[in-house]
């Protein structure tokens, strides 16, 4: 009796890690079109705005959901409070501590730092022209991402189920 509720046990607790993997790949793929939202979003208020760079973070910031809406919030006070901060540096402490716990891999947030570093200092038709190149790139991840997004999903919910079973059989 223990041992076949342990087994039961073992093919639920891999499956959950399946299928909670699963779903952290769903939700990378709907950031990504948060983070690409946000960038035309900032693009636009740069470019038609006029508004200065916090004013158009916290608009913006108000438009999104989290966790992109605290990161903007946040940068956008801290560069109001910190006025000899530089840009890059709150960027990427903010990033680092509000985008920690986001399902974005450690490659969209380095693209995302890039873009960062370069839009706090430049002019404005060079910041336009770095939101035009990160939007470009994240419109190939999120292309990349719909087409294998579907079969990892599948396949980690698949894996998550046999590995359990498979398991279950050998402590059985």
């Amino acid at each position: 009796m223990i041992r076949i509720l342990g087994a039961v046990l073992v093919v639920a607790a891999s499956a959950g890690i399946g299928f909670s993997y699963s779903f952290r790949l769903g939700r990378r793929l709907e950031q990504l079109r948060q983070l690409q939202r946000m960038a035309m979003l900032l693009k636009g208020e740069i470019s038609y705005g006029c508004a200065a760079l916090p004013e158009a973070l916290s608009c913006v910031g108000r438009k999104l959901p989290e966790p992109f809406a605290r990161f903007l919030g946040q940068m956008a006070g801290r560069l109001r409070e910190y006025p000899d901060k530089s840009f890059q540096e709150v960027f990427q402490e903010e990033a680092e501590e509000n985008l920690e716990q986001s399902a974005l891999t450690a490659k969209d947030k380095e693209a995302l730092m890039q873009m960062g570093a370069f839009l706090g200092y430049l002019d404005k038709d060079m910041q336009l022209k770095t939101m035009e190149l990160y939007l470009q790139e994240l419109e190939r991840e999120i292309e990349d991402a719909k087409d294998s997004v579907p079969g990892k999903q599948k396949l980690c919910q698949s894996l998550g189920i046999m590995g359990g079973l498979f398991l279950a059989i050998l402590l059985i």
